[in-house]
């Protein structure tokens, strides 16, 4: 029988700024393992900001993007697009890759991570950000981390 986890708080209180992951709410958010799995994701608060850095696939597995601290240093045509609470990721075609919306010190995540072999990682479902496997870590401050999906 599955267990069902909402509303949690990872550290991260209420009203301070956060992260939503599957109806839950953290500071921080890491998606695969930088230099070991192709994809790639970190999402943090840091210095009271959000923070986006990853290597954003697509369903081929190539590389689309690197991210790093909301930045985009290499990509194969994508482009940052700003929008009023946040901004958005598009391909060569315009079509949108993922974006990072703020609205009352949440910050939510929108669009899919693909895995090497174009396997759906984590993607955002009915307004909410799901992970569908590991190695992934939800929440994290001073060396703990809060949940860890191998």
């Amino acid at each position: 029988m599955p267990i069902y986890m909402r509303g949690s708080y990872f550290f991260v209180r209420p009203g301070q700024k956060r992260f939503e992951i599957s109806s839950n709410f953290t500071n921080y958010l890491e998606i695969g393992i930088q230099g070991v799995t192709e994809y790639y994701l970190e999402a943090k608060v840091e210095n009271d900001e959000f923070k986006i850095s990853g290597t954003l696939l697509n369903p081929s597995g190539q590389v689309l993007c690197n991210i790093n601290q909301n930045f985009i240093e290499t990509s194969l045509g994508c482009i940052k697009e700003m929008t009023p609470n946040g901004y958005r990721i598009k391909d060569n075609d315009k079509n949108q890759v993922f974006e990072i919306r703020v609205e009352n010190n949440i910050c939510h995540l929108k669009g899919a991570i693909y895995s090497e072999s174009g396997e759906i990682v984590a993607r955002e479902q009915e307004d909410s950000f799901l992970i569908f496997r590991g190695p992934a870590i939800i929440g994290k401050s001073n060396g703990s981390i809060g949940i860890k999906l191998d």
